[in-house]
């Protein structure tokens, strides 16, 4: 349609460049060329026409109709509930300024993840260093523990954080499964994560399963231990978890058979990770069934290495299992895998812009 301002119905157009002088205006009503909404075509001609990538590209819109384009064509879909409130789908905002905020804070920074480790079938991500001793990462560090633990903190941040990060750099074109790794106490999901990372999931039609993975005996916290001087290692999670073999598909059906096998890749999605005892152990089960499985996490504690598994005995995935001293396979140092030594500075500046945010004057 033709959308016009008020009573001497000036067209829109003409209201937006003289706000912002000139720029690409494309509308259906004015040109028939336009593939109309919400056919994955629409979005493609814009993307071809403007020179850009799907991943250089958000959609902002409040309509079923607007939903649907964006599905079809991709792209993250920032949901506008000031104008409507018609679908579930997409990242809520109830402002532009929140729109706003969430472009300015994560889709304009220069490094999307700091760690990263690329090895064969293991592949790792993690957003910024993790310590709450060392002056320069504090400040983030302990916000993002009491978001990950309690739900304190700015929660919204990191997930923002994770969210565009993983859609910028690609990761969701590269598989077909989202979940997140368990607590330490017996059950599964992540409270904290559960329902943006199901949006995330939505948006790209990849089926978020929170009870992938079950917690069936609760697990010695690795922090308590640390302070009792207690020595822990995989076992400590290969022994207390496994896969459900017939998890949910939506909050109302469970698959009939287990989802998971060739051809099949996971995205699974921790907090906090240090030696990677828990992403190890979970892609031992994982790739059991076939699949393969991206490890992402909120942050990666520093100087301490991520050491993977050799060779395990024969299991079965989707039953607990007993393990004894399993055999080791590689050490990935932290320091050979940070990315930029400047992204933790940026996450720092970042954080503190996100929180003090307000209109340009």
């Amino acid at each position: 349609r033709a959308w016009v301002v008020g009573d001497d119905r000036i067209p829109l157009e003409d209201i937006l460049r003289k706000h912002w002088g000139e720029f690409t205006y494309l509308c259906r009503a004015k040109d028939r060329c336009i593939p109309g909404k919400p056919t994955a075509d629409a979005t493609k001609y814009v993307l071809n026409l403007m020179g850009w990538q799907s991943t250089e590209t958000l959609y902002i819109g409040a309509s079923l109709n607007d939903m649907q384009t964006a599905v079809n064509g991709e792209l993250l879909f920032l949901r506008a509930t000031w104008w409507a409130d018609k679908t579930d789908y997409g990242f809520e905002f109830s402002s532009p300024k929140d729109i706003a905020r969430f472009i300015d804070t994560f889709c304009l920074r220069d490094h999307l993840w700091c760690h990263e480790i690329h090895d064969g079938d293991f592949n790792f991500y993690a957003l910024a260093p993790f310590s709450t001793m060392k002056e320069e990462y504090t400040l983030y560090s302990e916000d993002a523990r009491a978001a990950a633990k309690h739900g304190l903190g700015h929660p919204e941040f990191w997930t923002g954080a994770l969210v565009s990060s993983l859609y910028f750099s690609g990761i969701h074109k590269h598989i077909n499964y989202v979940s997140v790794y368990p607590g330490h106490k017996e059950g599964h999901g992540n409270n904290i994560m559960d329902e943006a990372i199901s949006l995330f999931g939505k948006c790209f039609r990849k089926t978020y399963i929170p009870d992938l993975i079950l917690r069936h005996t609760t697990s010695t916290k690795s922090q308590k231990a640390r302070n009792e001087g207690i020595a822990i290692d995989h076992c400590n999670q290969l022994n207390t978890i496994c896969l459900n073999p017939k998890p949910h598909r939506n909050p109302t059906t469970i698959y009939k058979r287990p989802p998971l096998g060739f051809g099949k890749t996971v995205l699974l999605i921790d907090d906090i990770t240090t030696r990677g005892y828990s992403f190890e152990s979970a892609r031992a089960y994982i790739e059991k069934t076939g699949a393969k499985v991206i490890l992402v996490s909120w942050l990666k504690t520093i100087n301490t290495d991520i050491s993977t598994l050799g060779e395990l005995p024969n299991f079965d995935p989707y039953k607990p299992n007993h393990f004894e001293n399993v055999t080791l396979g590689k050490f990935h140092r932290y320091r050979d895998n940070i990315v930029d030594i400047l992204a933790p500075a940026e996450l720092t500046r970042l954080f503190t812009a996100y929180k003090q945010w307000d209109w340009p004057v």
